[in-house]
């Protein structure tokens, strides 16, 4: 078995410039601030050049195994950071885990680093909203968290209102205050990103999925789509259906 006290020793010895090992700490620790706080702007910046000029340490002698220990790592440092900036811990740690589970299948280093930025994107922008959520008032998160659990099916500014005991007029003045949007666009955005969904990985037809998500008939639903996405359902399906993460923008 292999001495950690000597090995530790002839390693910190063969250090040619440990202030360099300091600065790249540092940029380090500051590059998961970032993310934990929810600049998604400055971190597309940021990741602009991520990986182009990143030494990683020898974790293995395998190259591809090297970059996976690393992008775990990363993973996981990401993860703990975002929980201390308030995100929820079940939240981050089954995220992490999704991501962790996908680095052991990639094959090639340039998918370790494209996942690795998307990693830090999508913490990212958990982390804006939960920012954003914190400033909400409390009827604003409840009709939220309404609207999400009863999405599929016909939904008024009308049911969210009488869910939350508050006039409808009210209620509509505070979300539209709040949020920048009116319930109306925002129940309808919701319904066009499930959409999506349902059209890049399911095989339902454009009527199913307008059912299924209260659309009071299938040209409303096309007509809506097209409205928010700029091309009919069945195109974006040609052009999207069943993309993985590997064929998307991390920004």
């Amino acid at each position: 078995m292999i001495d950690i006290d000597h090995e530790l020793t002839k390693r910190l010895m063969a250090e040619e410039n440990p202030e360099q090992r300091n600065v790249a700490y540092n940029k380090e620790i500051e590059f998961y601030e970032l993310v934990a706080s929810g600049n998604t702007e400055l971190l597309s910046e940021r990741l602009k050049h991520f990986g182009s000029s990143q030494k990683m340490g020898k974790l293995s002698d395998d190259k591809l195994r090297n970059a996976r220990y690393h992008a775990v790592i990363f993973t996981g440092m990401i993860s703990r950071f975002c929980i201390e900036g308030g995100m929820d811990v079940a939240t981050s740690y089954n995220l992490s885990d999704i991501y962790i589970e996908i680095i052991d299948t990639l094959t090639t280093q340039e998918e370790i680093t494209k996942l690795s930025k998307r990693i830090a994107m999508d913490y990212c922008k958990r982390m804006q909203n939960n920012i954003k959520a914190s400033a909400m008032s409390r009827n604003v998160v409840a009709s939220i968290d309404y609207i999400r659990t009863h999405i599929c099916g016909k939904l008024t500014v009308e049911d969210v209102a009488e869910a939350m005991n508050l006039n409808p007029s009210y209620l509509s003045k505070l979300f539209k205050k709040e949020m920048g949007i009116t319930i109306s666009q925002y129940i309808r955005d919701q319904k066009i990103y499930i959409a999506c969904n349902m059209l890049r990985h399911l095989d339902d037809s454009s009527l199913t999925i307008s059912n299924y998500l209260g659309f009071s008939s299938q040209s409303h639903f096309i007509q809506v789509f097209k409205k928010c996405i700029g091309i009919p359902p069945e195109e974006y399906r040609k052009l999207h259906y069943h993309q993985s993460w590997m064929d998307s923008d991390p920004e």
